[in-house]
Formats: structure tokens, C-alpha cells, sequence
């Protein structure tokens, strides 16, 4: 659970956790609507797991910051482009 839109929300690290296993990078990617026929790409690396660490406490670590750095970013995303986000999973069960 990680907050997000001020409201604690679940968050699965697996796609991470696997990214790790694979001693890969991840990549954050993101389409902006802009209007019209415009539109924004972003891509931009999250984190590099090329070299993982050996102490299981300091994985963990790793796999947490990633998480709440791309949860971080993606709030930043939603509020900045609300008509941008749509989401079929009910985060709050409301």
C-alpha cells in the first residue's frame, strides 16, 4: 500500500521483483494526450537492476524505492493530465 492521490492505494512490485531476477532495466513509459493530433512520449529509466545486490535486505530496499518512485511519478502524471488516466481497477474497492 503506497499513497497515492492521498488516499493509501495497492501496488503490485512483481513486474520489479522480475525486472531484478533478469538483472534488467526498467523503463518508465508514458503517452500524454495533448489535444487535437498531438501527443507527448516519455520514456525514461526508472531503475537499473543490471547489478544487483547480494544482501537480501538491500533488494528489498531496491525493489521498495523503485516502487514508490514510479508511483510518485505516475501521481505526478495523473494530476498534471487528469483526462489522461483511466484506470479499470477499482484502487480505493469503492
Amino acid at each position: 500500500m503506497l499513497p497515492f492521490l492521498g488516499v493509501p492505494a495497492p501496488f503490485v512490485d512483481g513486474p520489479l521483483r522480475l525486472a531484478m531476477l533478469l538483472k534488467r532495466k526498467v523503463i518508465f513509459m508514458v503517452g500524454l494526450y495533448r489535444g487535437g493530433r498531438r501527443y507527448e512520449l516519455t520514456f525514461a529509466t526508472l531503475v537499473d537492476f543490471s547489478a544487483p545486490p547480494d544482501d537480501p535486505a538491500e533488494r528489498e530496499r531496491l525493489v521498495r524505492q523503485a516502487l514508490v518512485a514510479y508511483v510518485e511519478r505516475l501521481e505526478a502524471l495523473a494530476r498534471s493530465a487528469p483526462y489522461n488516466w483511466f484506470n479499470f481497477h477499482d484502487f480505493w474497492h469503492e
